[in-house]
């Protein structure tokens, strides 16, 4: 399973997005947010948004892991996604800092050492 990532910057629609796209099944996990500064919600790219799903999150390496709401984790079919992914556009590092920025005041999961 490859996951490619990309952001998104669309000052024509007014958002933002990271966008986690699985190249296998064509499942897709979306983060969006309205510009300047407006609120973030999650959807699958062909669903109705689901506004403050992500209840924390974390990355490190290529790896990325998002906590979801019951109303989220029902949209995705888990309450925790986790995947390693690749970036389609600039760095994996880069990418964490767009979901860090769109995600603005979610607190981050910690990491078990």
């Amino acid at each position: 399973m490859s996951i490619h990532a990309s952001y998104e910057n669309h000052t024509d629609l007014a958002c933002e997005a990271v966008v986690f796209i699985d190249d296998e099944s064509g499942a897709c996990f979306q983060i969006q947010r309205d510009l300047p500064d407006g609120e973030y919600c999650v959807t699958t790219g062909a669903s109705a948004p689901v506004y403050g799903a992500i209840t924390a999150w974390r990355a490190r390496n290529t790896t990325f892991e998002f906590a979801l709401t019951s109303q989220g984790g029902r949209l995705f079919g888990d309450n925790l996604l986790s995947f390693e992914v690749t970036a389609a556009d600039g760095t994996v590092a880069e990418l964490s800092s767009h979901v860090g920025r769109l995600l603005a005041g979610v607190p981050r999961l910690p990491w078990s050492v």
